[in-house]
């Protein structure tokens, strides 16, 4: 069993509860980690036989960019269950910065992960 961490992809999205903070773009740092197996038998130089970290990692920037959420939470959701079935991963985690709001509370983070 492989374990993956994609760590502070750094993307642009509009999410928000209110119509004003969905309005602007905001910076998130988005972390994802995942489990994956290989059989033993397979070649692991081969890109066939492994996951392929670039196509996961622009699935995901393309889907917090084009995300009608209005939640951190309803996203990480629903971008881990896609994630899930599309590349048949196990364990996604989910770790969703929004690193304005961090610096408006004069906080270091405010994220929230699965």
């Amino acid at each position: 069993m492989f374990k993956v961490e994609i760590k502070n992809l750094s993307i642009k999205a509009n999410i928000g509860i209110t119509a004003e903070e969905r309005a602007i773009k905001q910076l998130l740092k988005v972390t994802l980690s995942f489990k994956y197996s290989v059989k033993n038998s397979y070649d692991l130089n081969k890109i066939q036989n492994v996951k392929d970290y670039s196509s996961i990692t622009k699935y995901l920037k393309e889907k917090v960019k084009n995300s009608n959420s209005h939640t951190l939470e309803h996203l990480i959701i629903k971008i881990s269950k896609d994630l899930e079935k599309k590349f048949k991963i196990k364990d996604v985690k989910i770790t969703i910065n929004k690193t304005a709001v961090a610096k408006k509370y004069g906080a270091d983070s405010v994220s929230v992960s699965n």
